[in-house]
């Protein structure tokens, strides 16, 4: 199973994103963009693991919703990173230090349970796009997109399963906990 823990959004976020998202698609060429269903924040990415694990990844969640509470979140402005000659677009957070706690408090855990450690440094982002092919320079593209200021309540964390259903990429609930 392909698993990452993560915080996923409301309707109204997600429709937010989305039309934000749509001002990306009418300047790209090509680009692999994330479906509405699909659009969620990362606390850590776990790859492939066992299904016998899953017992030890919903303990780790346990353990730090836990030691959480509820907290806002604003989503903020657009960002890129840029591989090559294809880009990831991506949205930003703003207000993040309980994010951050928890994310950290994440990563402490899984390592005591015996998962190797994240080597890079945790950017809270939420990926709009990526491989994106656009005739313009990608930073002039989201040059023109203004931060939201849309509010986010985080009120849990889902251990989620990356997968295809009939061909299409999708991201199922797994294991979900309330903060």
């Amino acid at each position: 199973m392909r698993l990452f823990y993560a915080i996923e959004f409301d309707e109204e976020t997600r429709n937010i994103l989305l039309r934000e998202q749509g001002k990306i698609k009418s300047r790209a060429i090509k680009a692999n963009f994330t479906r509405r269903e699909n659009l969620h924040l990362t606390l850590r990415f776990m790859g492939e693991i066992e299904s016998m694990y899953l017992p030890v990844l919903r303990k780790i969640q346990d353990y730090v919703t836990g030691r959480s509470v509820p907290f806002k979140l604003i989503l903020s402005g657009p960002g890129v990173f840029v591989r090559g000659h294809k880009s990831i677009v991506w949205w930003g957070i703003r207000n993040e230090d309980h994010l951050i706690d928890m994310q950290k408090n994440m990563e402490e855990e899984i390592r005591r349970n015996g998962f190797p450690k994240e080597v890079k440094p945790y950017t809270p982002h939420i990926t709009l796009a990526r491989e994106l092919v656009s005739n313009e320079n990608i930073k002039d593209v989201i040059k023109g997109l203004q931060p939201l200021n849309h509010t986010v309540e985080v009120k849990g964390i889902s251990l989620m399963e990356s997968t295809r259903v009939n061909g299409v990429l999708t991201y199922i609930s797994r294991y979900c906990t309330w903060l």
